[in-house]
C-alpha cells in the first residue's frame, strides 16, 4: 500500500512540477536582456547612409524612367529596399527602428505589387 500511495503522490506532483518548469523557461525566454550600452555594430552609420542614398537615388530614377525600362528599375529598387531593411534591422533601435522598418515593409510590399504587374 505505501508504494501505491507514493506513486499516487508522484503522479499528482509531476504535472505541477512540469508546469512550474515550463513557466520558468517561458519567463527566461520572454525576459529582455539588460543592455547597458546601445549596440553599434561596425559600419552601421556608413551602411545606413549608403543604403538610404541608394534607395533615394533609385526612387528618383524610378519616377523618371520610361515604361520599357520601368520593370528593371523597379526590381533594382526592390533589392535596395530589402537591403535597406536588413541594415535598418541591424543598426537601429527603439521606436525609430520600428517606425523605419514599418515604412520599409510597406515600401517593399508596394514594389512587390508593382513587380507582379510587370509580368
Amino acid at each position: 500500500m505505501p508504494a501505491r500511495l507514493a506513486i499516487a503522490r508522484f503522479a499528482l506532483a509531476l504535472p505541477v512540477a512540469l508546469m512550474a518548469l515550463m513557466l520558468a523557461i517561458l519567463a527566461i525566454i520572454v525576459a529582455k536582456p539588460a543592455r547597458s550600452a546601445q549596440l553599434d555594430p561596425a559600419g552601421c552609420t556608413r551602411n545606413l547612409t549608403e543604403t538610404t542614398a541608394k534607395l533615394a537615388a533609385l526612387k528618383v530614377e524610378l519616377k523618371g524612367t520610361a515604361t520599357g525600362k520601368r520593370c528593371t528599375v523597379t526590381r533594382l529598387y526592390f533589392l535596395e529596399a530589402v537591403k535597406a531593411r536588413a541594415v535598418t534591422a541591424l543598426c537601429k533601435s527603439g521606436p525609430d527602428r520600428i517606425r523605419e522598418l514599418e515604412r520599409l515593409d510597406a515600401d517593399v510590399e508596394t514594389i512587390n505589387q508593382a513587380i507582379a504587374a510587370c509580368e
